[in-house]
């Protein structure tokens, strides 16, 4: 599989090897006996992360924040952090010295001899456009895509935590009983030091490391850190390995979440936010070619691609960036529904029945407390939490998560839930806390609407509830729905109207050029009360018995849909609309250009 970089470098394509499902089940029943045993005896340190149960990528992202940023609470105080990019770590593992790793921390003789005959007559074949190669016996390397691999890996490695410390390495306190040198997942490695010799001194030890272990650094993809208070780049002298320089980075993606020297997370929600953009053009552009008109299945395709694009790990680096993370699923809907950028987002939320994407970042906040607690206290995570616990009354760090919860928690008045500190307390209130914090969040937009003057109608036709308005229920055609969600979020000093890629605009700030009647250019006069247009409206709206009322409150009864029977309502409003509104155009524009009175353009407008 090609990862990136010259298409014609063969180091740059990741190989896969493709078993029959009766290896697959063979090498499964062997990992489980193996793993099992593994984890009993401890044989695999805290440090690596990858590939265990109850183990991931949300660990190692948690405890570096963690561990950088109860490291920077101190006055001038900073941390070196070299990511290591091994080359081809899983292809170039020596077999000789795996068969003596295992056999040296116990594996027995007859697993072991089953893994050994599995590789020793093991030969690949690779398929390409012109045919397949010769069969190439493995020489070395564990197979990537088969499940015995990242184990084998992880054992291969299993010394280095304890290679460092017996070499005199320097890590990064967290707490009384243990320093942190570096964080593993699989072959991503950071190796963490509170100075620059420090720093170095490590590099010097992972050299010895790799050179006793057969294991190659590349260079050109180890990228060195520095992080502080300020994010500005201190003056330092250049890391080197090997005789070759490590280049400073001021951003780096670790397992998919950009870090920056500033141990915040602003750069991190605007890298997010960016791939979502992308994820939601994708989006829109499938919608528009499935010719999807359901409102539901739209929503549901976003969540599932473009939402879990934005929401990555946002448990950990998105509860101080809420507001830029909201933007994501706003654009959406905004688009989708072909809303004006400046429509309110509290008025697109309370219409499309969505909460703050804030709402789900606490929930898996929640989740993610909830697994801390349970954690062992020897777990790194787990360490990380309660020395972020014992500080988190000092506001001296840049980031600090425990604050994060805690406010939220008692913002909802769940105090009492942050002070038991019990995982079993978390579940048992887990539901209730969420009902609370999307009831506040929901009052909260109430509240934006009602204190707003962008649109004085909408409170009036909306159901302000939680659901989402009845007619985005209806089996219709998208552009109706997009027709009537314009007409009721519109502004009321300025409206644009857009139906067929053509756009109509109304301004209260000009009278009517298609009447006599001297009322205002609004989206309320055109529809109710405009003389042009009566014989439209007798002919679409006389069947509703409209209650009488002025312009505006004819408009809001106009554009309520509470029931089945209502859709048959909003159909004649979209013809009703799309007939005047290309009628009013060319003649609004023909006042302008050629000087028609407005009893002219009236009967113009009803010849036509």
């Amino acid at each position: 599989i090609f990862k990136k970089g010259d298409p014609l470098d063969p180091y740059n394509y990741r190989g896969i090897a493709i078993f029959n499902c009766i290896t697959k089940i063979f090498t499964k029943i062997v990992y489980n006996r193996l793993y099992n045993w593994v984890e009993q005896f401890h044989l695999i340190p805290e440090e690596q992360m990858g590939f265990r149960k109850n183990r991931g990528c949300r660990d190692c992202v948690f405890t570096l924040a963690g561990i950088v940023n109860i490291n920077l609470r101190k006055k001038r105080s900073k941390v070196h952090a070299v990511f290591v990019d091994f080359k081809r770590a899983f292809d170039s593992i020596n077999h000789q010295k795996l068969w003596h790793k295992l056999y040296s921390l116990g594996v027995s003789r007859k697993i072991l001899q089953i893994i050994k005959n599995l590789y020793d007559n093991a030969s690949m074949v690779i398929y390409a456009d012109d045919g397949a190669s010769q069969e190439i016996p493995v020489s070395e390397g564990v197979l990537q895509g088969e499940i015995l691999s990242p184990l084998l890996f992880s054992l291969y490695t299993s010394n280095i935590v304890e290679y460092f410390i017996n070499h005199n390495s320097t890590g990064l306190p967290l707490n009384k009983n243990k320093d942190l040198q570096m964080i593993l997942y699989a072959d991503d490695m950071v190796l963490l030091s509170p100075t620059w010799m420090a720093s170095q001194q490590n590099l010097n030890i992972l050299k010895e490391y790799c050179e006793e272990n057969l294991l190659t650094v590349n260079t050109n993809k180890t990228f060195a850190m520095v992080f502080s208070k300020g994010g500005n780049p201190p003056t330092v002298k250049r890391l080197m390995y090997n005789g070759h320089y490590i280049e400073y980075s001021n951003n780096f993606v670790y397992l998919g979440v950009p870090f920056s020297p500033s141990a915040k997370f602003s750069l991190t929600s605007k890298y997010f936010l960016a791939k979502n953009a992308s994820a939601t053009a994708s989006v829109l552009t499938l919608l528009k070619s499935c010719k999807s008109d359901n409102f539901d299945s739209n929503i549901t395709l976003y969540d599932s691609i473009s939402g879990s694009v934005l929401l990555y790990l946002a448990e950990i680096w998105g509860p101080k960036y809420t507001k830029v993370i909201e933007r994501g699923q706003l654009k959406f809907l905004k688009l989708l529904l072909h809303l004006p950028r400046n429509t309110p987002d509290s008025y697109v939320r309370v219409e499309c029945g969505r909460i703050h994407t804030e709402f789900q970042i606490f929930k898996r906040m929640l989740n993610w407390w909830s697994v801390l607690l349970e954690m062992p206290e020897d777990r790194i995570p787990k360490a990380c939490y309660l020395r972020w616990m014992e500080l988190s009354d000092s506001y001296d760090m840049p980031y600090n998560w425990i604050l994060a919860l805690k406010g939220y928690l008692v913002s909802i008045g769940a105090e009492e839930v942050w002070f038991s500190q019990n995982t079993q307390v978390v579940k048992e209130n887990s539901q209730g806390l969420l009902d609370s914090f999307k009831n506040n969040l929901f009052s909260r937009d109430i509240e934006l609407i009602l204190d707003s003057r962008y649109n004085l109608l909408y409170r009036h036709m909306s159901s302000l509830s939680m659901e989402k308005e009845f007619y985005l229920s209806c089996n219709v055609h998208i552009s109706k729905l997009r027709l009537i969600a314009q007409l009721r979020l519109s502004y009321k000093k300025k409206c644009t109207i857009f139906i067929d890629k053509r756009k109509y605009e109304f301004n209260v700030d000009r009278m009517c050029k298609l009447c006599s009647v001297n009322e205002p250019d609004s989206i309320a006069h055109c529809i109710i009360n405009c003389p042009a247009f009566s014989s439209y409206r007798t002919k679409f709206f006389n069947k509703h018995n409209l209650p009488p009322g002025n312009s505006d409150e004819i408009l809001t009864n106009l554009l309520k849909f509470t029931e089945p029977s209502h859709i048959s309502k909003l159909n004649e409003i979209f013809i009703f609309c799309v007939n005047i509104f290309k009628v009013r155009l060319p003649y609004a524009l023909s006042r302008v250009r050629c000087g028609y009175s407005s009893t002219e353009l009236i009967r113009r407008i009803t010849c036509a």
